[in-house]
């Protein structure tokens, strides 16, 4: 039941002290991360997670959407569970819209349930069974969403690429009525959505491909407009060219998570 609304588990503990650096990058799917005995300051696109040892040092965070990368602090030692959700698939789990919850691209996530249970969670033996266990309990169908998931699948057909207000005609609502609800429950625009579910098409292409003499042939797959257009919006997106972007991020979890370590 849960793999149609999350994408990745992962534990991340630290036997011994780390002081690492990296780069986050738009994404079209949303996070849900659990620590246990740190820290965390946010300032500008830029996180710093530090070492916090006190006993009741437990906190929840939720990400939102950003159209450039993150920089990440990561200093000392720590543990951290993260649910990677599905495009929408967070919705099930809250009560109200992303919106209400994640209006930055990352935030402390204040709901009590979610930080009651962070303290069982990492007194548990089976991380992953006791979260499964904790999600499929807070899962609840939503009718509200049925619209906005149809509209996903057309901002994420590069093929057909039609405009906004064709994708709201299709799932019957006007332009303004489509662009609001859809902000309320991804927390972004239809365009900026767009924008990045291109993104991490051109990204997979040039992962499955490292050898990347022709970035044409993967603006071309991706449907950007052109070469230019397509290192432009790699730019914006990621701070880099595609070429330099592609020689230096690391991949974790069968290539499901980009990264770029500093």
């Amino acid at each position: 039941m849960l793999q149609r609304y999350v994408d990745v588990f992962y534990i991340f503990k630290t036997g011994k002290p780390v002081n690492l650096t990296y780069l986050a990058f738009p994404h079209i799917n949303t996070a849900i991360s659990f620590f246990k005995g740190v820290s965390i300051n946010r300032n500008d696109f830029h996180i710093s997670i530090n070492e916090d040892q006190k006993a009741d040092q437990f906190c929840v965070e939720i990400l939102g959407k950003y159209a450039r990368p993150v920089v990440v602090d990561i200093n000392g030692v720590f543990e951290e569970v993260a649910v990677i959700f599905k495009p929408l698939g967070v919705n099930r789990f809250l009560n109200g819209t992303l919106l209400q919850h994640a209006p930055g691209y990352s935030q402390s996530f204040p709901d009590k349930d979610w930080n009651q249970f962070c303290k069982i969670l990492f007194e548990a033996d089976n991380k992953i069974e006791s979260l499964e266990s904790f999600l499929l309990n807070r899962l609840t169908e939503k009718e509200d969403i049925t619209a906005i998931e149809q509209s996903l699948i057309l901002l994420e057909d590069t093929d057909t690429d039609l405009s906004i207000a064709d994708i709201a005609g299709r799932i019957g609502m006007n332009l303004k009525t489509f662009q609001r609800h859809f902000t309320r429950q991804m927390a972004c625009s239809p365009t900026l959505y767009r924008r990045i579910a291109r993104f991490r098409r051109a990204m997979q292409t040039g992962i499955k491909n490292r050898d990347i003499k022709s970035l044409t042939r993967i603006s071309y797959d991706s449907n950007y407009f052109d070469q230019s257009y397509f290192i432009k919006e790699f730019k914006r997106l990621t701070h880099l060219n595609p070429k330099k972007f592609f020689r230096q991020i690391s991949l974790l979890d069968d290539e499901k998570i980009a990264w770029e370590i500093k």
